[in-house]
């Protein structure tokens, strides 16, 4: 079995997760991270890359789902930031 909260790998018969400590099994050791969205602050991770990059240094350790998410939402920005210098660049050539 795997912890809801950090996705760390548990003994089946474990009652608490041997590395966040979250109780296993149950609706409130999902919810105490609260790690599985980034909410609200994902648009500005999305339109702010660095922003996003630097969260999921904060994140990392203590909320990787969160971390991941916000890497995510960096390099789409990214991603997005460059096709559209790309589509401009070549509109004004």
């Amino acid at each position: 079995m795997f912890c809801a909260k950090c996705g760390a790998q548990m003994d089946d018969n474990a009652e608490f997760c041997p590395k966040c400590g979250a109780r296993a099994g149950t609706e409130a050791g999902r919810l105490a991270g609260g790690d599985d969205s980034v909410g609200p602050i994902g648009i500005v991770l999305f339109c702010l890359p660095l922003v996003g990059a630097i969260m999921y240094f904060v994140w990392k350790d203590d909320k990787p789902k969160k971390a991941k998410t916000a890497c995510y939402l960096a390099l789409g920005g990214t991603a997005l930031g460059i096709v559209l210098q790309v589509i401009v660049s070549m509109l004004n050539s």
